[in-house]
């Protein structure tokens, strides 16, 4: 376990003092930071998708279309709720039963093979 943080750390570390190392740095951990990287963001989509369904439910309205991103901003003040890992905003879809948050994924490219979404079931 020592080992391991003092790899973490000196990973930090060169990360922070040559910078363009960290190119590499990011190829190699890849594979294992891309996957909790998803898991964290898929419960904050989760989130945002819930107060979609709680915001149609309390105002009848569906804050879709040209509204999305206003509400969204209103929503979460802190801009990095608004946003993915990767620096995209997150998208909405509405079907019949259920509202979808998107994220474009690390290569923030939509309808590649690492986007992914969220959905919550409406009222």
């Amino acid at each position: 376990m020592s080992r391991l943080l003092l790899l973490f750390i000196l990973g930090l570390l060169t990360w922070y003092y040559f910078p363009e190392t960290r190119a590499i740095l990011l190829d190699v951990t890849e594979p294992i930071v891309v996957p909790i990287v998803r898991w964290s963001t898929e419960e904050e989509m989760s989130q945002v998708a819930r107060n979609v369904v709680e915001h149609e439910r309390l105002t009848g309205q569906m804050p879709s279309g040209a509204l999305w991103l206003g509400w969204l901003e209103y929503r979460y003040p802190a801009r990095d709720m608004t946003l993915d890992p990767w620096g995209t905003v997150y998208q909405l879809e509405v079907s019949r039963d259920s509202v979808w948050i998107l994220s474009f994924g690390p290569d923030r490219t939509r309808r590649t093979d690492d986007d992914f979404r969220v959905a919550a079931p409406r009222g």
